[in-house]
């Protein structure tokens, strides 16, 4: 399903749910705190279903992936995966990375209604990219369900400042903190993913972690970039792709990609 239709789709929900419940809530739900806007399809999707994308935290479980306690969240968002993680690896120090304003001042208040949990979290503010690229003013980081503001054709995200975030790449936060091998990254930021990988290229090549990754190619030229040309920097790393939902290796990943619909988007991991 395109991600437009499932905003639509979330708006119809939207608009039963906002007759019965406030648009801002705090809620528990699997023991995690959360401050939330219902009004924000991801806010609405944990509301409804108590999480976000947990098959990534439901994989690296079955893959027994905490040799290390560390764990880089790298386009956190509020923090969905995050206190995922905090919850579910008890030992792990989590690097919560987030550039905009508007979702980093909500990671923040809902690492404030989870003491315990947030203890393991080490949130950031920075735009990760790679050497020689500037600074976007603002970053999609909202997927409103109820306002007028401009909103970007196929996802339907609404831009957020990034003027507060500070700007590195991978391998500059790695040095700078000390980091010498992670668990694994989840990475999913909205089309910016080849000059994450980029500027993180020492890291990868030497350590190779696990590396949950959102293929979203339909973003891919408006920041610059092919389907080929991410993939064959990924292939430089020595990764192979894996399927999530059949937890299968995916022997042809151009196949793969070719047939994620224009609009759509799917978790992969790289191993």
């Amino acid at each position: 399903m395109r991600t437009k239709q499932k905003i639509l789709f979330a708006k119809i929900i939207y608009n039963i749910i906002r007759i019965f419940f406030p648009e801002k809530i705090s809620v528990k739900r699997n023991n995690i705190g959360w401050s939330l806007n219902l009004s924000e399809a991801i806010d609405l999707h944990i509301f409804i279903f108590g999480g976000f994308e947990k098959e990534i935290t439901k994989i690296a479980k079955k893959l027994n992936l905490q040799k290390y306690d560390k764990i880089i969240d790298i386009g956190a968002n509020f923090g969905v995966q995050s206190l995922q993680f905090a919850q579910n690896f008890n030992n792990s120090k989590i690097f919560s990375i987030e550039p905009t304003n508007y979702a980093f001042d909500k990671l923040i208040r809902n690492l404030k209604l989870n003491p315990n949990l947030s203890k393991k979290i080490f949130p950031y503010q920075i735009f990760l990219g790679s050497q020689g690229i500037k600074k976007p003013k603002s970053i999609y980081s909202s997927w409103n369900l109820n306002s007028g503001e401009s909103k970007h054709i196929k996802h339907q995200g609404e831009k957020k400042s990034a003027d507060k975030s500070t700007s590195s790449t991978l391998d500059e936060f790695i040095i700078l903190n000390k980091i010498s091998k992670v668990d694994f990254i989840k990475l999913d930021v909205d089309g910016y993913e080849y000059d994450v990988l980029l500027g993180g290229t020492n890291f990868l090549k030497k350590t190779k972690p696990p590396i949950f990754m959102e293929l979203a190619p339909y973003l891919y030229k408006e920041h610059g970039y092919s389907k080929e040309k991410i993939l064959k920097l990924i292939k430089s790393f020595d990764y192979e792709f894996y399927d999530l939902k059949k937890f299968k290796k995916i022997i042809d990943i151009e196949k793969k990609i070719s047939n994620i619909k224009d609009g759509s988007s799917e978790n992969i991991l790289l191993m």
